[in-house]
């Protein structure tokens, strides 16, 4: 075997390992963060805002996947299923900063005018 093909598969399997970590970590303070504050006040006053602002922010940041699959040669199955996956994963996101009180700390309830 090739000591360059070596080399770099190592540090492929580094690179995506380490983000794969990164990923489960955060969304692991996320879930602790959210259990331990879980703040639903913007959830319980503004439901019909708090999932449309989910489900935008879910679709237009998957988006970019059906448009990369179709400029590669065309939306396949397995892109329907990463679109899916993505999503899920912003979605949850979304979610977690709520229930975490992030959003309450960057975007305070009394600036809201509604």
């Amino acid at each position: 075997m090739d000591p360059i093909s070596t080399v770099s598969d190592s540090v492929y399997k580094f690179i995506k390992y380490s983000i794969l970590i990164a990923i489960a970590f955060g969304f692991t303070v996320l879930l602790v963060t959210s259990i331990l504050v879980h703040d639903t006040e913007y959830i319980t006053k503004h439901p019909k805002f708090f999932v449309s602002e989910t489900l935008v922010m879910g679709i237009l940041s998957s988006l970019p996947i059906l448009y990369i699959s179709y400029l590669r040669g065309g939306i396949k199955r397995q892109s329907y299923f990463e679109f899916g996956v993505f999503f899920l994963k912003i979605a949850l996101i979304h979610i977690g900063f709520q229930l975490s009180g992030v959003y309450s700390v960057f975007f305070p309830i009394s600036g809201m005018r509604i």
